[in-house]
């Protein structure tokens, strides 16, 4: 069995797999004050609460954009399967062509997400990931990874309200039919709301604009904690949970074939 570690910003996904299937996942918080010791206990008894015993693994790859963890977690790998887990890094093969001006600085995070849509749609992609950082990318029918952004995730809209406001409270993020609020925390909730998805679906339409895509080959997916906010009447997006394990799966099937 293959254990797929991908650690971002705020949380760390596991999943586990055995060939394409995922038997399990779950998700810790990216703490950086918990040793490797601790950690490794925690994983191996939410596993074993799962029926899945550790010593079963046969392997991990892991996916970062914290480096201050990347130490921590080659430690549990270690400690799980005997010797030096696998890490995404410019020495691997992902299947796809990174056509950046320097490929070796976009985020394992984006990549890994690349490549498990890539290994369901043979369509061009344009893949959200709606987290607290959020970044929307595109990848031709070719193969390709043409490029992407990244900005604010939701919950900054809504810090950045309420940090640089001394009268203004903190808000939940909730969705509105209706653009105007009536109260100042319905409006900052509006606010907070449609300037979100508006930046994303306007995203979105430059994309399909600029590379002149025909919307009936293009599959736009979404995935990250925020996604149900940004469903539209304009654009059919295609939830995919725990998008970038699959990517590593497949990164690591790729690989093991050399």
């Amino acid at each position: 069995m293959l254990l797929a570690i991908d650690i971002e910003n705020r949380t760390t996904n596991f999943g586990l797999f055995e060939n394409d299937k995922m038997l399990t996942n779950f998700t810790l918080a990216s703490s950086k004050d918990r040793s490797a010791s601790e950690l490794y206990l925690v994983i191996k008894y939410l596993l074993l609460d799962k029926k899945i015993d550790m010593d079963k693994i046969d392997d991990v790859i892991i996916s970062s954009v914290v480096p201050e963890l990347d130490k921590t977690y080659a430690t549990i790998g270690e400690n799980i399967i005997g010797k030096s887990p696998t890490f995404i890094s410019a020495g691997l093969k992902i299947g796809i062509n990174i056509k950046c001006d320097n490929p070796k600085d976009v985020g394992s995070d984006r990549i890994i997400r690349a490549v498990g849509a890539r290994d369901r749609f043979k369509d061009d992609l344009i893949i959200i990931s709606a987290s607290t950082i959020t970044t929307i990318d595109y990848i031709n029918s070719s193969k390709e990874f043409v490029g992407g952004l990244i900005m604010p995730g939701i919950n900054l809209f809504q810090e950045s309200l309420a940090k640089e406001s001394a009268k203004l409270p903190q808000v939940e993020i909730i969705k509105s039919e209706k653009i105007l609020g009536k109260t100042t925390t319905s409006a900052m909730q509006n606010g907070i709301y449609f300037s979100y998805k508006s930046a994303i679906i306007s995203i979105i339409d430059r994309i399909i604009d600029q590379h002149k895509l025909d919307i009936k080959n293009t599959k736009i997916i979404i995935s990250g904690e925020y996604n149900s906010l940004i469903q539209n009447e304009k654009y059919k997006l295609e939830t995919i949970s725990n998008l970038g394990l699959y990517g590593l799966n497949k990164i690591y099937k790729i690989n093991m074939k050399k």
